[in-house]
């Protein structure tokens, strides 16, 4: 599946989403299938991850409510100067800072020519159909009659020359327009290649696309390559006041809008006066917890701009994991049906509070540091409801973890609500069975 240039990882807590955007941003940047990716191991993932973030080919970031415009695009900051005076400059923020190194990013070795390595979406892309004989001085370079180049051709843009109408076998770079058009000529390996994106013209013509995409596919074209691609991940997205942080940006951040594509729109930046446009291969990748309660915050336009993925609890992780009798895949599953049918399935709990789970000690600490402060906060302690999630699969209302005040002549007198308390007792968490009678005989 080829991924959106604005891709979502959304789900309750504890899914892995932020754990996942490691295999998500190293298959964008290599330009593999994200499964590949996932078979090779989290360890090697990891590891190119951090080769890549030192590469600036991948940033990341964590939104909060204090986060804003001027800390991701531009803003004003106050300095002294040199006399000891106070003044305010236009400075640029991290994701105006990540676009601009995008524009030329630092390829994996070996994927491209030194000669096409620095290609920026600003070049444009020409298709050309020249005499070998007449233009041609030799197979690296050449120097062209204005004749045989469109209009407007500009030092860093590309002549694809034209072996048929939709097929080429070189690729050129202008490096001087003094007197007449100087190329830099690349040939294509392993044969022509078919050209995309062709207009219903005669030649020569303008391709509009993307350039560092174009011409780098166009190079590779019989197998995938290095595109280019940067990642910028932005981890608990929705707790940041959108609206407010990405400004102008909502709009540009559509792929109809990016540099190099038809519909390509720029914006003037007001405090550092320059025009702004988000490159095409710059792909931005964010989390969001959907039991959040700042979830409504999360701007309407935004929504439309992403492509989601949810990610939901998986207790097949866990499937096989038996500590002292007890199924941790069949725990969690009955927990999580249960906080589905009395919550909603936003709010289950994520395979991932159980992944370091490996010993009673570790069940123990996990449900009662973890897993009872969680649902406590779901069901804004309403412990009748919690004690329906943990307690018995035969008498739900039967609960180890959570007891039951024995009911006083106050209470009787009125009818006034049951009084809750959690247990204290350790012995009870490191209990097997406790566990074991949340789902042994299950329907659910």
């Amino acid at each position: 599946m080829e991924l959106s240039n604005n891709l979502l990882l959304y789900g309750p807590p504890g899914t892995g989403k932020t754990y996942n955007t490691v295999n998500y941003a190293v298959s964008i940047v290599e330009n593999r299938p994200f499964e590949d990716i996932v078979a090779e191991g989290y360890s090697l993932a990891l590891e190119k991850y951090d080769k890549y973030t030192k590469m600036g080919r991948i940033a990341f970031m964590t939104f909060h409510q204090s986060l804003s415009y001027d800390d991701f695009i531009e803003g004003i900051r106050p300095e002294v100067d040199k006399d000891g005076q106070l003044i305010y400059v236009p400075t640029p923020g991290m994701f105006y800072n990540f676009c601009k190194k995008a524009d030329h990013p630092q390829m994996l070795e070996g994927a491209i020519p030194e000669e096409l390595a620095w290609l920026s979406d600003d070049n444009f892309i020409y298709a050309v159909m020249m005499d070998d004989e007449a233009v041609l001085n030799s197979k690296e370079t050449s120097t062209i009659d204005s004749c045989f180049i469109p209009e407007g051709v500009r030092v860093g843009d590309v002549l694809i020359s034209l072996v048929t109408w939709n097929t080429t076998d070189m690729i050129g770079v202008v490096y001087d327009m003094t007197d007449r058009c100087h190329v830099k000529w690349i040939e294509i390996p392993n044969g022509p290649a078919k050209l995309t994106k062709l207009p219903d013209k005669d030649e020569p013509y303008r391709i509009i696309a993307p350039t560092k995409k174009y011409i780098y596919n166009l190079y590779n074209h019989d197998h995938p390559v290095d595109e280019g691609n940067c990642v910028f991940i932005i981890d608990e997205i929705n707790r940041g006041n959108i609206s407010r942080i990405f400004g102008e940006l909502i709009t540009l951040l559509e792929s109809s809008r990016r540099k190099g594509n038809p519909e390509c729109l720029e914006v003037s930046l007001a405090q550092m006066k320059v025009m702004f446009s988000v490159p095409d291969n710059v792909y931005v990748l964010g989390t969001m917890n959907t039991a959040d309660k700042s979830l409504t915050a999360l701007d309407a336009a935004l929504r439309r701009r992403f492509e989601f993925i949810e990610m939901m609890p998986n207790p097949d992780v866990l499937r096989g994991r038996v500590i002292a009798g007890i199924d941790i895949s069949k725990l969690l599953d009955t927990i999580n049906k249960r906080v589905e049918i009395l919550y909603d399935r936003e709010h289950m709990l994520g395979h991932a509070y159980f992944i370091s789970v490996h010993t009673m000690d570790d069940l123990a600490q996990c449900f009662i540091n973890k897993v009872i402060p969680l649902l406590q906060e779901y069901f804004f302690d309403d412990y009748e409801k919690m004690c329906w999630v943990l307690g018995r699969a035969n008498d739900p209302r039967k609960c180890d973890f959570i007891t039951m005040r024995p009911r006083s002549k106050f209470q009787m007198k009125f009818n006034l609500p049951d009084i809750f308390d959690i247990v204290k007792d350790y012995r009870v968490f490191m209990n097997p069975d406790a566990y074991i009678q949340i789902y042994k005989g299950a329907d659910l």
